[in-house]
Formats: C-alpha cells, sequence, structure tokens
C-alpha cells in the first residue's frame, strides 16, 4: 500500500513472512496480546473472517479469508490506532517504470498530467536522484496500475520517450516514518498511519 501526510500513529512490529500459502492473502501482525478475546470480538461483530489467528512473541499473527477480509482488519485497526504489521495486497501495488527521454528540468506535475490526459488516471510521478552526488537526473519514475496502456504511450510534452521496468536494488528497504528496516520485501507496509516501506523519501538510482 503509495501517501498524503498524516498525523502519526503507535509504532508498529515488524514481520518478514511471505504472504499465506493458497489464499495470496499476507498476515496481520497485530502488537498486544492482552485484549486479544475483546479485539477478537470486534472483529466478529464487524463480519471479519480468518482462518487462524496465532501468537508470535508479544504479537498476534491473523491469515484473513480474503482480501475484503483483510482491508476491513486493517480499518478497523487504523480507526482504534492499534499497532500492526503487514504486507501490501499484490492488488494494491503499482507497476514501477522508468521514462527516459525528458529534459531533467521538467516538472513532476507536468508530466502527469499529460499521463492523465493520455489515460494513466492514476500515474504518480518523481524524478530520480543520483545516490551519490543527490543531483536530479533526466529520469523520472512512474507508478501505475495500468502498465499495459502506459506501454502505448510514444511521446510526452511532444518528446518521444521510452519506459523501463524499474531495476531492484539489493539494499534492504526503510520505512522513514518508523525507521524499521525490512529485511525481505519493498512492498511491507506498518501503520505508521499508512506507510508503503521505500527505501527514501525520493527515487535513488546508482
Amino acid at each position: 500500500m503509495p501517501a498524503a501526510t498524516k498525523k502519526r500513529g503507535p509504532r508498529a512490529t515488524r514481520t518478514t513472512e511471505a504472504p499465506m500459502a493458497g489464499t495470496g492473502v499476507p498476515p496481520i501482525n497485530i502488537e498486544g496480546t492482552a485484549d486479544w478475546s475483546s479485539l477478537s470480538r470486534m472483529m466478529n461483530s464487524k463480519g471479519i473472517q480468518f482462518s487462524k489467528a496465532r501468537t508470535a512473541g508479544n504479537s498476534v499473527k491473523v491469515f484473513t479469508n480474503t482480501p475484503a477480509d483483510y482491508r476491513q482488519l486493517v480499518a478497523l485497526l487504523e480507526s482504534i490506532k492499534r499497532p500492526f504489521f503487514t504486507y501490501q495486497l499484490k492488488e494494491d501495488r503499482m507497476d514501477q517504470r522508468v521514462i527516459r527521454g525528458l529534459p531533467r528540468e521538467m516538472s513532476v506535475n507536468d508530466i502527469k498530467e499529460d499521463l492523465v490526459s493520455q489515460g494513466i488516471a492514476d500515474a504518480e510521478v518523481q524524478q530520480m536522484t543520483s545516490r551519490t552526488t543527490k543531483k536530479p537526473l533526466p529520469l523520472f519514475l512512474v507508478k501505475t496500475k495500468m502498465p499495459e496502456k502506459l506501454a502505448e504511450i510514444q511521446r510526452l510534452a511532444m518528446l518521444t520517450v521510452s519506459f523501463e521496468r524499474k531495476k531492484k536494488s539489493s539494499e534492504p528497504s526503510q520505512c522513514y516514518r518508523c525507521q524499521r528496516i525490512s529485511g525481505t520485501s519493498r512492498k511491507q507496509r506498518c501503520n505508521w498511519w499508512d506507510t508503503v516501506l521505500d527505501k527514501t523519501s525520493h527515487t535513488d538510482v546508482n
């Protein structure tokens, strides 16, 4: 789960367990065990279904049945400001492509407006920077759930452009709100008010 600035919430615990096999729905690691009975009753009253729950240290790991149950439980935990940690649903992840062919001075807002006008309604655009010098590069990162439509675009701002898949980094990702380090995935999510873990607040390349 990219994001608008929100107030800080309680710190969340960390989990590195992959989504549950067979369902594709990741577990939700809920901090604290003392009030599990009341919390489970609250979940039941809201119709949140889960296949199993087990303790893991001072937390309870809940495996919801469906994406709808997952979203309901996340919404419930956020509403009561309960610390938790989980992964994003696969269907909520956005495809990342690097745009080549634009000048470094190009405004990200202008690029986004052009993409939206060409049918990429959910486009999110960031300018990439050098990891060593921190200076902006003539490369831009676009995130979208419409990669097929993005592949049809040949021009932005009347300039010929190309789109490439963003290369994965070998470095661990970090949430710059809660400062926790991810050991396995760039798609982890803590509830430091709906933060999606990423290495930096902008996008670096070597």
